[in-house]
């Protein structure tokens, strides 16, 4: 017993001695992180260099790391805005310091996002701008992509609408295609997204957005790629610009939880305004006195003048409201060692100011980075969203377009038996009777997994996902009809989208001055959609999604009558790529890369399978040079240079082959016939693009900025344009003509003013583009057209010119319209044949100017935005400020002529088009009396924040804590009198959204909203 006794004793001896000699070798490091005014930096992070250990400061700028080993460690601390900081430290025992970071205002060593990689701003050569999550939820817009707006040099977004869900036309650089799609590239955490917008066309004259599923709260930056060094990696597709979407991962540390809450009121930003009853009845009657007739004028609806001068409707009240908005957002954060999770979860609910018009979308995201050993990480992400849009009729499809068109105010809302008026347009009919609901499900999806199977090499393999599943669904209600029963549309559309990626990085450092890194891979892609055609319709007693036994009726009806048209595989598309890029730098002083794509497409016809885009660019930090590096101005000063061919693919697949189409029958048999004309040697569109830019910094970085030249040169545009009659068809596609895109971009950021407690910081971006058709193939002005619009392309001019008889003024004596013929003498015969270019569809300056007030917690920033120059067609004016009709009439109309010596800008009145002599009809109007300056100025942005500070967190213990009241377009500025400068109407196809994007027609003007809020985390 006494062996065993004194065994047991010695045992435990040896154990506590064991851990006695493990607790004298390892110890502990805490500290605070500071800035440069002694304030904690809260949310930095910091790393124990060679090991996996990392944290983040709390809200007081803590850290602690424990349990490391006795000797020499390097801290690496690491917060967006200041440079990054490296401190040896020896351990032994415990250890407490204070650190302390600087500014950088030139951020060089900010990661940024490229293609299939990150490179520091220091590595970067080619022509990059950064949007960080801030920036992009600061505003309620429709969707994600409207935030961009005033944001980048050089990237010009126009927001389309006020309806809620409505997307933005984006231009980056110009417009570089004709029938080709012009918007760029979206590529979501790897994969080129589904962004289309006429995937279900412009029913109710609204385009799809699907865009607008994707939750911007989950975004940690948006990167525009806009050369070709930048966009090269990308390509056939990338010649009209990138935007990567980088969600946000999980960070190192305690869970994090993050939570956000907006409620808002919304109504027009600008509207035109109108005649009231009596005006309009003034002015009609006043036409029909011009024209030679007596007595009273007679009125459209079947109304007599006793009747109509009892009413005074005001449409546009009856179909707006107060809009109201709410939007909520949770994520959850934490990361160890071995694995890294960001989950949220959002609900955002945006009723605009149309009545039964909203958006509401929610979803959850889950993105997981998990590291089991040193050598393999594998990522998963999913993110699934649905988007509820509560559709309206808007423009020429009724609603608020009636309300500034064929609803008349000497209308009644009711008749005398309380029945709704229906002997003209009547909005509020449909107002909680027409149910239309287009509701998008979005899955998208990811794994990727990456090995280090030796030092400074990196293989990743990568599978995506993107499933849109769309089901529009219309329900007419039998009271509307006039019938026994409701009619019932729907038309369900699926797009799957796969990528399977395989890349291999190696680094390679030559030595302490040469670096060399390398990037291979392969990319296949593949995607298709499901839908039928035509959809299906039919009698039914409620919408389709509710009333499946109305819907199986209706399938079988119009199957039995042969027009069930159901596509699987439609516009079906692949994609086959090999790419690489090569970068080089010196002493970090200078940088070159070289970035090759091979892409095989079943786009193209068999004469051109494959196209070949390679990029070639370069930077010198000429600060860094004997002659400058002392110098107490400039602190950076960066030359870059870049030339490469892009592509663009976007038109619709199976083109190139010769296509049949069912339809009919002759003689008891189906008839096949072909729609279209066989072109096997279509192919991309090729961008020839250089750029040249200076990146500086002056005192410290108190002053910095860029400056770029860029010219793109497009040849073998796609045109699907006016061909030979011989052929049977009006139209093909074909790849000629050539474009020219050339520019300037200004981005300036200045701190100045910098106090212990008072800062005030300055952005402005500022881009001058200049567009020009320099061939196109022979074709006439006519061949190719926008759309219903009066734009044109033009050899000479820029892409969809304004196509318009010009109008030169009023005639004191008679009031008759002075137009000019194609040679510019003067005619008071309105013709056709007088259309000449005119007009520009782009502004000569785009751009934005923030400022941002900090004192304490208190914080002001307001973001304008502007553009200068360029016009904007009114399509609608026509019929509101010509010929008098069944149309409302604008009160612009005051400046016209109505006697003999008059001078003034409209003609005199008339109900008969024939008064203006070669008007065959008040649709023909096409002329520059309806071209109006599209300059505006805006105030998109004022937000005035609050964040608690450190002490008052303590006691609520939350690290941090922001309250905020948004303003948006509260103000604009513009002379243009027909509602919102700043707007494009729906469009029919790519080519009409290139040719047409200064068009309005009856547009729903944007919103102009307050909002509330608060963000905090704990």
């Amino acid at each position: 017993m006494k062996v065993f006794y004194l065994l047991k004793l010695g045992l435990l001896v040896l154990c506590l001695f064991t851990v006695l000699k493990v607790q004298a070798q390892t110890g502990s490091i805490s500290g605070k992180v500071l800035d440069e005014t002694g304030l904690p930096l809260p949310g930095a992070s910091v790393f124990i260099k060679g090991t996996t250990k990392a944290v983040s400061t709390d809200n007081n700028g803590v850290f602690q790391f424990s349990g490391i080993r006795n000797g020499d460690v390097v801290l690496q601390i690491r917060s967006v805005g200041y440079k990054t900081l490296e401190r040896t430290v020896k351990v032994a025992g415990v250890v407490n310091l204070n650190l302390t970071l600087e500014q950088d205002n030139q951020m060089l060593d900010d990661v940024v996002i490229v293609g299939y990689g990150t490179q520091t701003k220091r590595e970067i050569t080619g022509a990059i701008s950064k949007v960080t999550s801030e920036k992009l939820t600061a505003l309620p817009t429709p969707s994600f992509e409207a935030s961009l707006q005033g944001q980048a040099p050089g990237v010009q977004v126009t927001q389309s609408s006020g309806l809620a869900g409505s997307g933005s036309v984006i231009r980056i650089r110009g417009i570089g295609s004709i029938s080709a799609g012009g918007d760029p590239l979206y590529v979501l955490d790897g994969i080129p997204i589904t962004a289309d917008p006429f995937i279900a066309g412009n029913r109710g004259a609204m385009n799809q957005n699907p865009l607008a599923t994707i939750n911007p709260n989950d975004i940690e930056s948006v990167e525009i790629l806009k050369d070709a060094a930048a966009a090269g990696i990308y390509g056939s597709r990338g010649a009209n610009g990138v935007i990567l979407i980088t969600t946000k991962r999980g960070k190192s540390g305690k869970p994090k939880i993050n939570f956000s809450t907006r409620y808002g009121l919304s109504t027009f930003a600008n509207r035109p305004t109108f005649a009231n009853g009596q005006e309009w009845l003034s002015l009609r009657q006043e036409a029909w006195t011009n024209d030679g007739n007596t007595g009273l004028a007679p009125l459209p609806g079947g109304l007599t003048w006793a009747q109509a001068q009892q009413n005074n409707t005001d449409w546009w009240g009856i179909v707006t409201e107060t809009g109201k908005s709410n939007d909520q957002a949770i994520s959850v954060s934490q990361g160890t060692e071995k694995i890294n999770t960001y989950i949220s979860a959002n609900y955002s609910d945006n009723n605009s100011f149309l009545k039964g018009n909203s958006y509401e979308r929610y979803g959850f995201r889950v993105n997981v980075d998990v590291k089991p050993t040193s050598y393999l990480t594998t990522s998963l992400n999913i993110a699934y969203d649905r988007g509820t849009n509560n559709r309206v009729n808007a423009a020429w499809s009724g609603g608020l377009g009636d309300a500034m068109s064929t609803a008349l105010p000497i209308f009644p809302v009711y008749n005398a038996d309380g029945t709704f008026f229906s002997n003209g347009a009547n909005p509020a009919r449909n107002l909680g009777l027409l149910d239309w609901k287009t509701i998008n499900d979005r899955l998208i999806g990811g794994v990727t997994v990456e090995l280090k199977p030796v030092k400074n090499l990196s293989i990743k393999g990568i599978a995506n996902m993107d499933n849109l599943d769309i089901d529009d669904n219309v329900f007419t209600p039998a009271e509307l009809r006039n019938a026994a029963r409701g009619y019932a549309n729907v038309y369900p559309t699926k797009v799957f989208n796969r990528t399977v990626t395989g890349t291999a990085n190696y680094d390679w450092q030559l030595n302490q001055n040469n670096k060399l890194s390398f990037m291979a891979g392969a990319e296949a892609q593949f995607s298709e959609r499901t839908l039928y055609r035509d959809g299906i319709f039919g009698e039914a007693d409620g919408p389709f999604n509710k009333d499946r036994a109305s819907y199986n009726a209706a399938v079988a009806a119009i199957a039995a009558g042969g027009g069930l048209n159901y596509y699987n595989g439609f516009n079906r598309e692949t994609f086959a790529s090999l790419f690489g890029r090569i970068n080089y730098s010196y002493k970090n002083k200078y940088y070159l890369q070289g970035v090759f794509r091979r892409d095989g497409s079943s786009k193209f016809g068999p004469n051109n399978k494959y196209g070949y885009f390679p990029s070639g660019s370069a930077s010198w930090y000429i600060n860094q040079e004997d002659f400058l590096k002392d110098s107490k101005v400039v602190s950076n000063l960066k030359l870059r240079a870049s030339y490469g061919l892009v592509g663009s693919s976007n038109f619709p697949s199976g083109r190139y082959y010769q296509q049949f189409q069912y339809s009919g029958s002759y003689n008891g048999r189906p008839v096949l016939f072909p729609v279209n004309v066989a072109n096997p040697a279509l192919k991309w569109e090729e961008g020839r693009n250089m750029d040249l830019g200076l990146d500086f910094g002056l005192f410290k970085g108190r002053i910095t900025g860029e400056f770029s030249y860029y010219r793109k040169n497009t040849k073998d545009a796609l045109l699907d344009g006016a061909i030979s009659p011989s052929t049977g068809f009006n139209n093909g596609w074909i790849n000629v003509g050539e474009i020219l895109n050339e520019g300037y971009e200004l981005a300036l950021n200045t701190i100045n003013v910098q106090t212990e407690n008072f800062k005030w910081v300055t952005r402005f971006n500022a881009s001058k583009n200049f567009n020009e058709v320099l061939s196109l193939g022979g074709f006439s002005p006519d061949a190719v057209g926008g759309g219903t619009n009066d734009t044109r392309i033009a050899v000479g001019y820029p892409i969809g010119t304004n196509f318009l008889v010009r109008y030169k003024g009023v005639d004191p004596n008679d009031g008759l319209p002075i137009w000019l013929d194609k040679q510019g003498f003067e005619t008071k015969t309105f013709s056709l044949d007088n259309r000449v270019p005119v007009g520009k569809i782009l502004p000569d300056y785009v751009g934005g100017l923030t400022n941002t007030f900090s004192y304490k917690g208190f914080e002001l920033n307001t973001l304008f935005t502007f553009a200068i120059g360029g016009n904007l067609y009114d399509g609608s004016a026509k019929r509101q400020l010509g010929v008098v009709t069944d149309w409302n009439i604008r009160e612009d109309i005051a400046d016209r002529w109505r006697k003999p010596g008059d001078i003034a800008k409209f003609p005199r009145l008339t109900m008969n088009s024939a008064t203006y002599t070669g008007l065959s009809s008040e649709w023909q109007y096409n002329s520059t009396m309806f071209l109006y300056d599209a300059s505006f100025v805006r105030l998109r942005e004022v937000t005035l924040s609050y964040n608690f500070t450190s002490k008052a967190l303590s006691k609520l213990r939350l690290q941090n804590l922001r309250l905020f009241a948004t303003g948006m377009n509260l103000l604009t500025f513009s002379k243009y009198p027909g509602g919102d400068p700043e707007i494009a109407r729906d469009f029919e196809n790519p080519q009409d959204r290139n040719m047409s994007p200064n068009v309005t027609y009856l547009t729903t003007p944007q919103q102009k909203s307050i909002s509330f809020g608060l963000s905090t985390s704990f």
